[in-house]
């Protein structure tokens, strides 16, 4: 229906104006074409006028006026067009009358096209020539002087009686053409509106096609159509289209999975100070209300310093700061750097980044207490070592026998300082291996097995009792064997350092399923509850100020626990009252799969 109905509009149109053009040919030919003839004929002259004005402006100087007439003589002829320049109302050329007989014209200045052109610059008249006695078309023109010329009026007379013939063989024509082209163009419009509805709609239902989302449909080109280029074009931006949509919908993905893939949480705030948009792991952060789009930072983050930053980057103040650092509830710190930015619509806009630097900031502290704690470890057995060798050399003994004491003093605190250092390089090396150790299975009681056998010597010095207590079978672990193997030696050679003589020390291990947990108990002072998790620490002792007989580095307890995290178990001390005496030592790895 759409299409007979187009292609009926356009013939009833088609004819309705071929009728109506039928109905006024004769008015149009005799009124209308006649006065546009007379129109045209004296633009037609007027732009003649402008190139013999131009011809005069560029034409090298003049010698005289003579010379000049006789120049406006040879173009008139060559124009077929009378020519005539006047001053101040003489005529100083004319390229109809010889320049002998110019003085015998009267005064040009009262003609209507010359005071025209003197008021406006342009004027024309039609009347009959009183010199060529015919009815002439008048155009006149003011020019300025130039090549020598003063400046006056150029006119130029055209013939009226050629307009005339001109507008006879016009109305004659007119009915023949009419008639004629009425019965064509009743044919050809109902072709061509065929031709055109089919494909006009076959646009519209192409352009339908892109605006759904389909750019896979293409206009048929036909060769030599009117409408070739136009399908051709229409064809190269559906393509154009369908493949950039498909760059902006893999860019888009690949921007999306960035943005909620960063670690960091990021906030888009727009030049209203409102949120636009937010990742994950921001929402991980600050726990974001579902309705946080459109809200100001400070109600969704709580935080007064995330929203001064926002509006002086807003304000366009960023220079002043652009980071903070704050302080959760959570206990954990994070870092919230600003920048502003201009969208595509010359909006400013800002964003916020923010960096959780928890774990930095404990490394920070950590490395603090670290160097305090060697330094004031390695002070101590130090200033021993350097007072008693400044002894030996400012007062000698008189016998080998009496520097023998202070020698035994120096090296006592040499071996500490150099188990010191030892365990600080285990500790290290356990902290670095742990970023990329792969378990495996490990057999719990071969690794104890070896570790009592190791340590068994100097339990039979103490004659201290080494006993064991485990289930059925090879107790295997996720772990690893070297470093399974440091926690049993550890543990055992502290509980045989702090068991009296006589003693027993008791290994045991039980299996809950999913876990094996070994404990090693001894029969020494024990350690009270206050020091139970302290002594994890590194450096850590019940009596700082003192150096035992074994050169005690405080990092033995510190490796262990930081072995035991590698493997991911745990390890702990049961925290005995103060009044019982002995330690129990306890550690929990995985079983295998």
């Amino acid at each position: 229906m759409k299409l007979r109905s187009f292609q009926m509009r356009i013939l009833l149109w088609t004819w309705a104006v071929l009728l109506v053009a039928l109905a006024v040919v004769f008015f149009y030919s005799t009124s209308i074409v006649g006065d546009e003839l007379v129109r045209e004929t004296e633009r037609r002259s007027l732009n003649e006028l402008d190139s013999i004005k131009w011809l005069i402006e560029d034409h090298q100087t003049f010698d005289s006026e003579e010379a000049f007439a006789a120049w406006v003589d040879a173009l008139g002829q060559r124009l077929a067009s009378r020519i005539t320049y006047i001053v101040d109302g003489r005529v100083v050329a004319d390229s109809d009358v010889a320049y002998s007989d110019l003085d015998g014209l009267d005064d040009h200045g009262g003609r209507p096209e010359v005071i025209a052109a003197q008021e406006t610059g342009r004027g024309s008249d039609i009347r009959r020539s009183d010199t060529l006695h015919k009815d002439m078309l008048y155009v006149a023109g003011k020019v300025d002087g130039a090549s020598g010329v003063p400046s006056g009026i150029l006119r130029m007379a055209v013939p009226f009686s050629e307009v005339n013939a001109r507008l006879a063989m016009l109305r004659e024509n007119f009915s023949w053409i009419f008639l004629i082209t009425l019965a064509c163009a009743a044919l050809l419009s109902a072709l061509m509106s065929r031709n055109m509805s089919r494909d006009i709609t076959a646009f519209s239902e192409l352009a339908q096609s892109i605006g759904e989302g389909d750019y896979a449909k293409r206009l048929r080109a036909l060769p030599g159509g009117e409408f070739k280029p136009l399908a051709q074009s229409v064809n190269a931006m559906a393509q154009s289209i369908e493949r950039n949509v498909r760059i902006i919908e893999d860019q888009k993905g690949q921007l999306q999975a960035v943005f909620e893939g960063m670690r960091e949480g990021v906030m888009t705030i727009n030049t209203q100070g409102r949120i636009e948009s937010f990742n994950g792991a921001l929402d991980e952060m600050f726990n974001l209300p579902e309705s946080a789009v459109g809200r100001t930072p400070i109600e969704v983050t709580r935080r007064i310093e995330i929203q001064d930053l926002a509006d002086r980057l807003l304000d366009d103040r960023g220079e002043a700061e652009s980071a903070i650092q704050i302080d959760l509830m959570d206990s954990r710190t994070v870092e919230v750097s600003g920048v502003p930015f201009v969208d595509h619509k010359g909006v400013r806009k800002v964003i916020l980044v923010v960096y959780d630097i928890t774990e930095m900031k404990r490394s920070e502290k950590s490395l603090k207490d670290f160097v305090a704690n060697v330094s004031h470890q390695l002070r101590t057995p130090l200033t021993s070592i350097k007072g008693y060798s400044e002894t030996l050399l400012d007062t000698p003994p008189a016998t080998p026998e009496g520097g023998r004491g202070f020698l035994e003093i120096i090296l006592k605190n040499a071996d500490h300082m150099d188990k010191v250092i030892s365990s600080m390089l285990a500790l290290a090396k356990s902290e670095e291996v742990g970023k990329a150790l792969a378990l495996g299975p490990v057999s719990g009681r071969e690794s104890m097995n070896r570790a009592v056998a190791d340590v068994t010597p100097w339990a039979e010095e103490r004659s201290i009792t080494l006993t064991t207590r485990t289930p059925e079978g090879g107790m295997h672990v996720l772990g690893e064997p070297d470093g399974l193997l440091h926690v049993f030696h550890n543990l055992l050679n502290n509980a045989v350092k702090y068991s009296p003589e006589g003693g027993t020390i008791t290994i045991s291990a039980e299996d809950d399923g999913e876990s094996i947990v070994f404990c090693v108990e001894d029969q020494g002072p024990g350690i009270s509850r206050e020091h139970s998790i302290k002594v994890f620490e590194r450096f850590y002792r019940v009596d700082e100020n003192t150096i035992d007989g074994s050169g005690s580095s405080g990092l033995g307890l510190a490796i262990c626990r930081r072995i035991v995290r590698n493997f991911d178990g745990e390890i702990w001390h049961d925290g005995y009252g103060e009044d019982t005496r002995g330690a129990r030592f306890c550690f929990r790895l995985n079983k295998p799969a």
